[in-house]
């Protein structure tokens, strides 16, 4: 996994993937920035798949971003507030790489899933991230962090 200081939305990669909660409702963080960016046919599509479970992904078009699509990782329950674990958080890798896979993307784009609103440790969540990346790959995975200092804080845990 390689390491990107920058906005998700403007990084060159076949596929980028949304920090999600399990109703899919794109209204705070990265998913409102992937929205904004995209346009609200990311919001549609992710109406009309309705659901995904923590540890899950699903993928939607990509709008008017430059990835060909979006891959979206639940970390909160939409309906009960229970926020994803390290475990979790793999197991969302895992599961993103697995679409990419199916879908002919050779490289992703990722967030810190977790490490906003869910408020796991941001060098936990980056570790955890890697090595679930690394056992994929043929998949080239970028892990795009959005402020100086928390790229500076991963680049010296990872």
């Amino acid at each position: 996994m390689k390491l990107s200081l920058g906005d998700i939305t403007q990084i060159s990669a076949d596929a980028i993937v949304n920090a999600a909660n399990t109703k899919l409702q794109h209204g705070g963080g990265v998913a409102a920035a992937i929205v904004r960016a995209g346009g609200e046919i990311i919001q549609e599509e992710g109406d009309d798949t309705g659901w995904c479970d923590i540890g899950k992904a699903v993928v939607t078009g990509a709008g008017k971003l430059p990835a060909k699509c979006v891959i979206h990782v639940p970390t909160i329950d939409y309906t009960t507030g229970k926020k994803a674990n390290l475990t979790d958080i793999k197991k969302g890798v895992l599961a993103a790489l697995e679409i990419a896979k199916n879908t002919g993307c050779k490289s992703v784009a990722f967030p810190l899933l977790g490490a906003g609103v869910v408020g796991l440790p941001i060098n936990e969540v980056a570790n955890a991230m890697k090595e679930a990346a690394d056992s994929t790959p043929e998949i080239d995975s970028i892990l795009v962090v959005r402020s100086q200092q928390d790229y500076d804080f991963v680049k010296n845990h990872f």
